[in-house]
């Protein structure tokens, strides 16, 4: 087992067995359950082994990457930079690690990603009012249920709060005039109706949050209400504030992006720089054009890093971890194709889109030796981390 597979593997166990946890140091609610219990159907399926713990995983990574390319293509309505941003997902570290290992942020991504699929059809397609309603209302249900995995979906629905208020104020007011790329979004944000907005923004995230937390009551024997949800919430808030850290393995926040050093214990996990750096390039161009002239598929990728970025500023936990760039990273790629829309296609006759892809792919292959950890001698057959 890696890192923190120690953890939650047991947990998941727990529902298989239908006990409560039984490892000592970590609490049946200690997190969200929903990571777990996608793992326990993993195991349940395949087996208590090293492979069972893994597969759930691996399958939401693989569909994460199919996530990517829709969500791209909505934005863009653009085939190729679809390709390439998932591509650059395919090639990225963070996706090909945390895919590997039996830990529950890439339950997290999975249903953020596709969360975020159904809230750009909503924006976008030119469908009726009621598929309108319901595809706002399947985005709620996604992020409630990333959030049942890991907390942290929280900043996405409030990009998506933000972004819906901003759009609904546009559609009702002269802004349209200053913004008029905006207004076809807007109109189909007010098709859709303020009371189905609060209905999938607020009252659906919510819903499908607290119901993951009905088969976890029933493990432990205490009744699903509401007092006792919020007491679960409550412990599970006081626990991740008040939990030891391995002090070896923190890392401050604000040193991520940059970062070239690998996370030995995990894998060996490092961002893939070209997607790491040439992404936040990539930021930069977006923010420009938005300078310029207000579009949603800049604003969207500039709001999504910023919110998932920026909030480790303020969350108050007692140690932070590189692998919780991970959600940001996976923007940082469809941020690339975003700015790569207004930019030459080529440069000397080659695509720019297929030299950002080789070379993610080759630093891909230069790190796919220690992250699928092969044995000797082929760990080091593209030479070994100092």
């Amino acid at each position: 087992m890696f890192f923190d597979e120690a953890y939650f593997v047991p947990e998941a166990r727990a529902f298989i067995q239908g006990v409560p946890n039984p490892k000592p140091d970590a609490p049946p609610l200690a997190k969200p359950p929903l990571g777990k219990l996608i793992m326990a159907i993993g195991m349940k399926t395949a087996g208590d082994n090293s492979f069972g713990w893994r597969i759930a995983g691996a399958v939401c990574g693989a569909l994460t990457v199919a996530a990517i390319y829709l969500w791209t293509f909505l934005l863009l309505q653009d085939t190729n930079l679809a390709f390439l941003a998932a591509g650059l997902a395919l090639f990225n570290n963070f996706l090909f690690v945390m895919s590997r290992i039996a830990t529950v942020d890439v339950f997290l991504m999975f249903f953020l990603m596709w969360s975020l699929v159904a809230f750009s059809a909503a924006l976008v397609l030119p469908v009726k009012a009621g598929t309108r309603r319901l595809v706002f209302c399947l985005a709620g249900v996604l992020v409630g249920l990333a959030g049942a995995c890991k907390w942290n979906a929280i900043d996405t629905l409030a990009v998506y709060i933000l972004v819906a208020s901003a759009l609904l104020l546009v559609s009702r007011s002269r802004l349209a005039i200053k913004a008029p790329s905006l207004l076809s979004f807007a109109q189909n944000v007010s098709q859709a109706g303020i009371p189905f907005l609060l209905l999938a923004l607020l009252a659906l995230p919510i819903a499908s949050y607290s119901f993951v937390f009905w088969p976890l009551c029933r493990l432990i024997h205490i009744p699903f209400s509401l007092h006792e949800l919020a007491a679960i919430n409550v412990f599970m808030w006081h626990f991740n504030r008040t939990t030891d850290i391995n002090p070896f393995l923190i890392s401050p926040w604000w040193s991520w992006p940059l970062n070239l050093n690998p996370q030995r214990s995990l894998s060996y996990l490092v961002g893939n720089p070209v997607v790491a750096w040439t992404g936040l390039l990539a930021l930069a161009f977006c923010l420009r054009r938005l300078w310029k002239a207000i579009a949603l598929p800049e604003a969207l990728v500039l709001l999504l890093f910023a919110a998932n970025f920026l909030q480790w500023a303020v969350t108050p936990q007692r140690g932070l971890y590189y692998y919780y760039y991970y959600p940001c990273v996976m923007i940082l790629g469809v941020a690339i194709a975003v700015a790569l829309r207004s930019l030459p296609a080529r440069v000397f006759g080659i695509r720019i889109s297929l030299l950002v892809l080789t070379a993610a792919a080759v630093f891909f292959v230069r790190c796919y030796p220690q992250m699928a950890h092969l044995d000797t001698p082929w760990d080091c057959v593209f030479g070994c981390w100092p």
